[in-house]
């Protein structure tokens, strides 16, 4: 769903616009880190909306910096295209390592600050969604 949102309206867009600037090469840079920036501005509306407090950006930041984190993934892979390549059971654990140090740092601090009981309901409600993905989603 996310991509579905996202790609026609912010990526391609501003890749396209990219293009001109720093050609095809490295136009989806721009457009990758735009891509995260709004998805982290829309989780702070969302964040907001549930909090009723001002925004402290944290969110916002924790998706910048995923997506400033896969701009320098893709100009890595790209430099070390058919020579180097990390074996999937290291760069795996790494990379859920990495979203799980991120999201500890900047995500979860603010759902947790929620005055208005927002995070009891969430944590009442991961049963059911346990209960839904067993159901329906595992054989």
């Amino acid at each position: 769903m996310v991509t579905s949102i996202l790609r026609p309206t912010v990526y391609k867009p501003i890749r396209r616009i990219s293009t001109r600037i720093v050609g095809p090469r490295w136009a989806l840079l721009p457009a990758v880190i735009a891509a995260f920036l709004v998805s982290g501005l829309m989780h702070e509306v969302v964040v907001l909306l549930l909090h009723s407090c001002y925004p402290t950006w944290e969110v916002t930041w924790f998706f910048v910096l995923q997506g400033v984190c896969v701009a320098i993934e893709i100009v890595v892979k790209k430099a070390v295209t058919n020579r180097w390549q990390l074996h999937r059971a290291v760069s795996g654990p790494l990379t859920v390592g990495f979203v799980a140090v991120t999201g500890v740092w900047l995500f979860f601090p603010q759902i947790i600050r929620m005055v208005n009981g927002v995070h009891e309901k969430v944590i009442q409600e991961y049963p059911t969604m346990v209960d839904f993905v067993k159901a329906n989603l595992l054989l």
